[in-house]
This record gives C-alpha cells, sequence and structure tokens, in this order.
C-alpha cells in the first residue's frame, strides 16, 4: 500500500507541473473554418501558443489560432454557443477569448491591475448564457520594499467590453481555491479546501460540501486536488480525494489503516452533490470524469486509464497508456474517451472496453492544457 508521502507527491505534482513557455507571437488568423451542425468537435491549447480545434469525426485538427497571450497556466473553457474559447494565458494574468472560427480575438483582460498583481491557476468560467466571464486569482501588492499578499478576488467581466474588459463586480475568495465551474441554473461551483457555492451577483459564498475537515467518523481529513477545467460541456465538476480509513478510529495511525480514493463532484445539469470513496488506493489519477450517458460510471487518467464502478466502489477495467496523460474528456454521448496534456497527441478510447480505437496528432505538446468537447446543434 502506498504511504501518505507518495499520495501527497502525485496529487500535489500537478500544481510544480505547470512549466511556463516562452513562447509569444502576435495574433496571426488561420484559414477560417466553419463549424459543421450536429458535429463532435475539441478544443485545447497547444505550445507556444495556439488555440486547438479538432474534428472529432475525423480526429484530425482544422483550425489553429495564435494568440497574444503566451502559453501558461493552459486553462480553456468554451461559450455555451461554442463560437468563442477563452484562455487564462500571460502565466496566469491575463484572460483571452478567440473565435475558434475565424481566429479573431473579441475579449481580453489583465488581471494584474497596476501594482497588484494577480495569477490565476484554473479559476476561469463562462456564465450559462455567454454574457459573462468569471475568474479567481491571487493577488499580491507590489511594494518598494516588500510584496504584501492580498485576499483572493472573484471577478465579474462583462463580454461585451471587448478588448479591454474590467471587472464589473469582484469580492473576496477564500484562499487555495482552483477550478470553478457554472452550473445550468447560474450557481457558481469552486473547489477548494471545501466546494464552495458562489453567488457572482450578490457575492455571497456558502459552503456546500466540506472537503479536508470532512469530519466523517474513522476517517482522515482529506488530501485533495482539483486542477484542471474539464466536464464543463457534459456537466461534470469532480475533484479527487485521498483518505485513510483507520483500523482502530481510537488510535489513529497512518501504517494502521487502508487507503481509498474518492471523490467530491458536482452534475452542473441539476446541481446534486456527491462524495464518496470509489475503491482502494492502487494507481496515481490526476483527473477522474464522470460518464454522461451514466453518472454511476467515472474514469480516472495518469499513467493509467481505470473505469470505476461507483455503487460499487470497485475497479471494472484499467489499461496501461502509452505515455502519461493528465486529463480524460468523455464525448457528449459518453461512448469515447480523450486522454490529452502532457504531450503532443489526444489518445481516442472506446468507453465501454477501453480499447484504444485513435489519435489525434497536434502541432506541439499541450503541456498543463485542458480539453473541451462539444456537440453542435
Amino acid at each position: 500500500m502506498l504511504n501518505k508521502e507518495i499520495i501527497k507527491k502525485g496529487l500535489g505534482l500537478l500544481s510544480l507541473s505547470v512549466v511556463l513557455s516562452s513562447g509569444f507571437s502576435t495574433n496571426l488568423n488561420a484559414a477560417n473554418v466553419k463549424l459543421e451542425s450536429n458535429h463532435n468537435y475539441l478544443v485545447t491549447e497547444t505550445r507556444p501558443n495556439n488555440i486547438v480545434l479538432a474534428d472529432l469525426e475525423t480526429n484530425k485538427v482544422i483550425n489553429e489560432c495564435k494568440t497574444d497571450e503566451t502559453f501558461s497556466p493552459g486553462g480553456i473553457v468554451l461559450s455555451p454557443d461554442y463560437k468563442v474559447a477563452y484562455i487564462l494565458g500571460g502565466y496566469g494574468e491575463e484572460i483571452a477569448g478567440y473565435e475558434i472560427e475565424t481566429c479573431k480575438k473579441v475579449f481580453h483582460t489583465s488581471l494584474t491591475q497596476e501594482n497588484i498583481r494577480a495569477k490565476s491557476l484554473f479559476g476561469l468560467a463562462v456564465n450559462e448564457d455567454g454574457t459573462k466571464v468569471y475568474a479567481i486569482y491571487n493577488r499580491t501588492e507590489m511594494l518598494n520594499d516588500r510584496y504584501k499578499v492580498l485576499p483572493p478576488h472573484f471577478s465579474v467581466y462583462n463580454v461585451a467590453d471587448g478588448l479591454d474588459a474590467k471587472p464589473v463586480k469582484s469580492f473576496e475568495m477564500p484562499r487555495q481555491t482552483t477550478v470553478v465551474s457554472t452550473g445550468k441554473d447560474g450557481k457558481v461551483y469552486v473547489v477548494g479546501t471545501d466546494l464552495y457555492e458562489v453567488n457572482p451577483t450578490t457575492g455571497d459564498i456558502k459552503v456546500a460540501k466540506k472537503i479536508v475537515k470532512w469530519g466523517k467518523e474513522g476517517y482522515s481529513d482529506l488530501d485533495s486536488a482539483a486542477n484542471y477545467i474539464i466536464g464543463q460541456q457534459t456537466g461534470d465538476l469532480t475533484a479527487l480525494y485521498a483518505t485513510i480509513k483507520y483500523d482502530d478510529p481510537k488510535n489513529p495511525s497512518e501504517d494502521a489503516g487502508t487507503w481509498y480514493w474518492g471523490i467530491t463532484s458536482v452534475d452542473l445539469n441539476t446541481g446534486e452533490i456527491i462524495q464518496q470513496n470509489i475503491s482502494e488506493y492502487e494507481t496515481l489519477m490526476f483527473t477522474a470524469i464522470r460518464s454522461p450517458k451514466d453518472s454511476n460510471i467515472l474514469y480516472g487518467v495518469l499513467n493509467d486509464l481505470t473505469k470505476f464502478d461507483l455503487k460499487e466502489q470497485k475497479v471494472l477495467k484499467r489499461v496501461v497508456t502509452d505515455h502519461t496523460y493528465y486529463s480524460v474528456v468523455p464525448s457528449m454521448d459518453g461512448d469515447k474517451l480523450y486522454l490529452g496534456s502532457c504531450l503532443d497527441d489526444i489518445a481516442v478510447y472506446d468507453a465501454n472496453t477501453l480499447e484504444k480505437i485513435g489519435k489525434i496528432q497536434l502541432s506541439g505538446d499541450m503541456g498543463s492544457a485542458a480539453l473541451q468537447v462539444f456537440k453542435t446543434k
């Protein structure tokens, strides 16, 4: 059984794996493309500074947009109409929006303002009707003789403000928050030491589910991580956790207990939240996501791809991948899985059998960039 230090190293590795790229270029439009109706696509980012659009019917890249913002950290989300990809760039200090058909830049804001330096890892979302951009970021006041750490902010931007957008509303957030996603009902869910439900209009914040200090009798505190923006289109926000079930709860010891994987997961379509163990800790994973076809099925990935049964809390199947993949995203119908991040290819797997059935070759590596899938109407 793996010890706690190995597990902590694994869960913490992702935040250290955001490798900064030095590539920079002005925006050069690629050949315009037209999204087909009733068609499946994928968007991601690659080095040195590209937004990539892939056709999932052919597994081919059909457009590549150069961005003005330097690559890193790789957060990318889509507008609800699938027309605009919003990215976190400039080493986490900028947000920009580009039309994926034309490569036209339509939105930009700098999180850093004057001497208040701002950094965001993956705190980016778009609201349910596509009129607002949400950002969560850490702030530091750069003084002449010292750095002063300020409270993190949640900021709201109007998409209509275009290339010089400024926050129309900002309020303080708890520390150690990372991923943010918007529910179909407009509620905003933020993962940190707890799962927070945020009202972006009023600034009200409440704990929707305790995470680290979950208080479950007989178990250790949770070691939790959520660092990838995946699952918005399929309606899933899932954070992994690791915990020990003590052999003797009255005398808890890391050396006398069983390690388990678990998830804290939000169904963004319904607002239902589940938190449960999924299996004993047998393999390291960076991301996990529920199937849009069957919410009882969960997939996790890093150096292998694993399929879990949540009700039975067991592994249904596990296969070794060709190399490390940081993120796994199901197709909109749940029949296929797309494994990405890390290098310059996206592996395609059958979601039922976990058989590798294809590959999407990219021109540059994805590093820490996320994947987003969608299907046009």
